[in-house]
C-alpha cells in the first residue's frame, strides 16, 4: 500500500540508480545482506542424518569385532609362546648362573610354567591364569627338562623337547618351541612355509 512506503524514500533510491556509483552500493548491500542471512542459516544435523550416522558406526563396528577378537587371541598366543620361551631361557641362564642343575616344567592344563633350584625352591614361576585362553602341549609327554651348570640338557631319560603352544580361539596358528640337547632353545611358527624365513620351523 501507498501509505506504508517511507516518504522521499523512492526519490533516494531513484537518484542512486541514476549513478554508477549509486548502483554499485546498492549492489555491494544487497550480496552483503545475502551472505550475513546463509551465515546466519540453520546449523547442525537433523534427525534423520544422526540416525544414518548411528547407523553406520553399528555396522562398521559389526564388521570389525570379529577381525579385532582374532588380532587378541593372536596377540595372546605370541604372549604365551614367548613367556614359555623365556621360562626356558631363564632356567637355562640360572643353571649357569648358580653352576647348578636348574628344572623348567609345564604346570596346570594351560601355558603355565615354573623354575626350580637343585633343591626345589621355585625360582620364578608364570600361572595358567596369566596366560589365559592357550595350551601348551608336549610333543613326547615329558613335562620338565633339567639344565646342567654347563648350559646343556641332562638327556638322561625323556625330557621336554618340544613344546607347541596353541590358542583356544579358532583360526587362529600355534608357536612352536624345540628344546636341543645342546642348550639352544628356538621358536617357529608351524605355519611359515618358505624355505629362508626364520620363523619356519
Amino acid at each position: 500500500p501507498k501509505n506504508d512506503r517511507i516518504p522521499g524514500c523512492d526519490r533516494t533510491a531513484g537518484a542512486l540508480l541514476a549513478q554508477a556509483q549509486g548502483r554499485y552500493m546498492l549492489t555491494l548491500g544487497f550480496s552483503t545482506h545475502k551472505a550475513m542471512a546463509r551465515r546466519r542459516g540453520p546449523q547442525g544435523f537433523t534427525l534423520i542424518e544422526l540416525l544414518i550416522a548411528v547407523a553406520i558406526i553399528a555396522i562398521t563396528m559389526a564388521v570389525a569385532a570379529p577381525s579385532f577378537s582374532q588380532l587378541q587371541a593372536n596377540y595372546r598366543l605370541r604372549s604365551g609362546a614367548e613367556s614359555v620361551l623365556n621360562g626356558l631361557n631363564f632356567a637355562r641362564a640360572e643353571a649357569v648362573r648358580r653352576n647348578a642343575p636348574v628344572t623348567f616344567s609345564l604346570t596346570g592344563t594351560k601355558s603355565g610354567w615354573t623354575v626350580t633350584a637343585n633343591g626345589g625352591a621355585v625360582i620364578q614361576s608364570r600361572t595358567d591364569s596369566e596366560t589365559g585362553g592357550l595350551t601348551a602341549a608336549s610333543s613326547n609327554g615329558a613335562t620338565s627338562v633339567i639344565f646342567l651348570p654347563t648350559g646343556l640338557v641332562n638327556a638322561t631319560g625323556a625330557w621336554l623337547t618340544q613344546v607347541t603352544v596353541s590358542s583356544t580361539t579358532a583360526g587362529t596358528g600355534a608357536r612352536v618351541i624345540n628344546i636341543l640337547g645342546g642348550g639352544l632353545i628356538r621358536m617357529c611358527d608351524p605355519a611359515v612355509s618358505l624355505a629362508n624365513d626364520p620363523r619356519r620351523c
